[in-house]
C-alpha cells in the first residue's frame, strides 16, 4: 500500500502534461475567423521581412564558414522560393485591400407637376407644360422646397419671414 500512492501520483503527474502537449496535435486546425485583408497583409509583410533576415543570416554563416556551400545553396534556394510565394500572396492581399468603388450617387429626385403630371427636373420652379409653380429654392442652400414649407428639409433654415 505504501508503494501504491507514489505510483498513482507519478502516473497523474505524467498524464497531465502529456495531455496538454498531445491534445493540440490531435485537434483540427481552426481557420481564423474574420481575418481581413489588412491583417493578412501585415502578417505577410512581417513574414517577408523575417525571410529576408534569414537569408542574410545564412549568407553570414557561409562567410563565417559555419555551413558548407551545398547547404548554403539549398537553404538560400528554399528561402528565396518562400519569399517569392509570400510576395505573391502579399500582392493578392494588397489587391483585396483596395476599397471597392462605392455605388453611384442616386439621381436627384424628379418632381411631378401637381396639375398636369409632367416630370420636372430638380431646381425647376415652374412646370414647363402648364406653368404651375412646383417649388421654390431655399435661400440658404438652394435645395428645392415645396410651397407652404416652413423650413428647408436640407439645411433647416426657416422659409417664412
Amino acid at each position: 500500500m505504501d508503494t501504491l500512492l507514489p505510483l498513482v501520483v507519478l502516473i497523474l503527474v505524467a498524464i497531465g502534461p502529456a495531455y496538454y502537449v498531445l491534445v493540440p496535435f490531435a485537434s483540427e486546425k481552426v481557420a481564423t475567423v474574420g481575418e481581413d485583408a489588412a491583417t493578412r497583409a501585415t502578417a505577410l509583410e512581417l513574414r517577408k521581412v523575417n525571410l529576408y533576415k534569414q537569408i542574410r543570416e545564412v549568407e553570414f554563416e557561409r562567410e563565417m564558414g559555419l555551413i558548407d556551400e551545398q547547404d548554403f545553396n539549398r537553404t538560400q534556394a528554399d528561402l528565396l522560393a518562400e519569399v517569392t510565394q509570400v510576395m505573391r500572396q502579399l500582392e493578392g492581399a494588397l489587391i483585396e485591400q483596395v476599397p471597392p468603388v462605392g455605388p453611384a450617387p442616386a439621381p436627384a429626385e424628379e418632381l411631378v407637376c401637381p396639375d398636369c403630371g409632367t416630370l420636372i427636373g430638380p431646381g425647376t420652379r415652374f412646370c414647363s407644360s402648364c406653368g404651375t409653380a412646383v417649388g421654390d429654392t431655399c435661400p440658404g442652400c438652394g435645395a428645392v422646397v415645396q410651397s407652404g414649407d416652413r423650413f428647408c428639409a436640407s439645411c433647416g433654415r426657416g422659409l417664412l419671414n
